[in-house]
C-alpha cells in the first residue's frame, strides 16, 4: 500500500489530485460556464502535475459511469448523540470522484504503464489491436480517447504494429515531437530518457514526424517542420536539432525482437554502448584507440562474455573483470601500435 501511495504521488500529491477531482466535478456541475473553465484552464497551466492530475480525474470520471458533477445531500444522521457535520453535494461528488482516481490510478499505473527490465523484451497487444513491443530498458504510456490513440515513448525502444482502418489517428510521442501513423509498422528509439536525440524508422505503411504542438493528424501537405516517411526509410534527430536520413536493413534494425545485435563498420565503442543497453553485465573500454576498431557482425544480446571475447580473439585486446564490468584494454605498447595500424 506505500508503494502504490508513492506511486500515485509520483503523478501528483494528493492535494493536487482533490482539486482536480474538484474541478471535473464542477465542469460536470450546473454552474459551468466560460469563467469556469477559463480559471481551470489557467490552473492546468501553471503546473505539469496539474495536468497529469486533471486527466487521471477525467479518466476516472469517465470510467465511473459520468458520475453526477453534484449529489444529493445526505440527511444528517445521529451518532452516540451527536450529528454529523453536513456536506455539500460539490465535496460528496468531489470525495466520490476522488475514490475514483485513485481506483484509475491504480489502473493506469498497471495498464497504461508498460515497461521492461535490462534482460527483458515484451510484445502487448493494445485495446485497437495494436502490438508494441518493447525492447529491453523500454517504457511507454498508453493514452487512449475517443479521438487519439496516443503512445509517449519516455525511454528504450519500440516496434508498433498499428492495426489499420481506424478512424483515430496513432500518435507516439517523444519528447517535443510526434509521429503520427493511421496503419503502419515503425520503429521508434530514443537514445537517452532526457535528451531529443530519437531515430523513427518506417518497415509499411506511412507516418509523419512533426513539432507536439501540431494537431493530431496526418497533414495532407508538406509544409516547413513536416518530415514524412517512405518504407524502409530512417530519419534520426540529434540533440543538436540536426537530422539524418538513411535507409538502414530492416532486418538490422529489429534485429533485437530475435535476440540478436547486428553491426555493420560500427566502432567498438558503439558495439559495447548497444550491448550495455542489456542485461546487468556491463562492458566498457579503457583506451580511445581500442574504441575506434571496427565491428561486423551478428552476435547474441545477453552474452556480452563471448562478444568480448570475440573481439580480445579479433585485435589481439585484453579483457579485465572488475565486478559486473568487462573491461576491453590494449595489450602493452607493441600491441597498441599494431591496433592503431589496423
Amino acid at each position: 500500500m506505500v508503494s502504490r501511495i508513492a506511486q500515485l504521488n509520483k503523478i501528483a500529491p494528493r492535494r493536487i489530485r482533490v482539486q482536480a477531482a474538484l474541478w471535473v466535478t464542477d465542469l460536470h456541475g450546473p454552474g459551468r460556464d466560460a469563467a469556469l473553465e477559463a480559471r481551470v484552464r489557467r490552473w492546468i497551466a501553471e503546473d505539469p502535475r496539474h495536468a497529469a492530475a486533471f486527466e487521471l480525474a477525467t479518466e476516472a470520471w469517465q470510467r465511473s459511469g459520468n458520475l453526477p458533477g453534484y449529489l444529493p445531500k445526505n440527511p444528517s444522521h445521529s451518532v452516540a448523540g451527536q450529528s454529523r457535520p453536513k456536506m455539500s453535494g460539490r465535496a460528496l461528488a468531489g470525495m466520490a470522484l476522488l475514490a475514483a482516481v485513485f481506483i484509475s490510478a491504480a489502473y493506469l499505473l498497471r495498464d497504461g504503464t508498460l515497461a521492461t527490465g535490462p534482460a527483458e523484451q515484451r510484445t502487448v497487444e493494445l485495446s485497437d489491436g495494436t502490438r508494441v513491443s518493447l525492447n529491453a530498458n523500454s517504457r511507454v504510456v498508453v493514452q487512449y480517447d475517443d479521438r487519439v490513440r496516443k503512445v509517449t515513448l519516455t525511454s528504450g525502444e519500440a516496434l508498433f504494429n498499428v492495426t489499420k482502418h481506424q478512424p483515430r489517428p496513432f500518435v507516439v510521442v517523444i519528447g517535443d515531437r510526434k509521429v503520427i501513423a493511421v496503419g503502419t509498422s515503425f520503429v521508434v528509439r530514443r537514445e537517452e530518457p532526457a535528451g531529443s536525440a530519437f531515430a523513427v524508422t518506417l518497415v509499411e505503411g506511412r507516418v509523419a514526424i512533426e513539432p507536439i504542438s501540431w494537431p493530431d493528424e496526418l497533414p495532407s501537405n508538406t509544409v516547413m517542420g513536416l518530415n514524412l516517411l517512405n518504407p524502409g526509410e530512417r530519419l534520426r534527430f540529434a540533440d543538436t536539432a540536426t537530422e539524418v536520413r538513411d535507409s538502414p536493413s530492416i532486418d538490422k534494425v529489429t534485429a533485437w525482437q530475435r535476440g540478436q545485435l547486428i553491426f555493420d563498420d560500427a566502432s567498438l565503442s558503439e558495439a559495447v554502448a548497444e550491448f550495455n543497453r542489456y542485461g546487468s553485465h556491463k562492458m566498457a573500454i579503457d583506451d580511445p584507440v581500442v574504441g575506434k576498431l571496427r565491428v561486423g557482425g551478428v552476435f547474441r544480446i545477453g552474452d556480452p562474455s563471448s562478444f568480448a571475447q570475440a573481439m580480445a580473439n579479433a585485435y589481439h585486446l585484453r579483457i579485465v573483470n572488475r565486478g559486473n564490468t568487462i573491461v576491453l584494454t590494449a595489450e602493452p605498447s607493441e600491441s597498441k601500435q599494431k591496433i592503431a595500424i589496423e
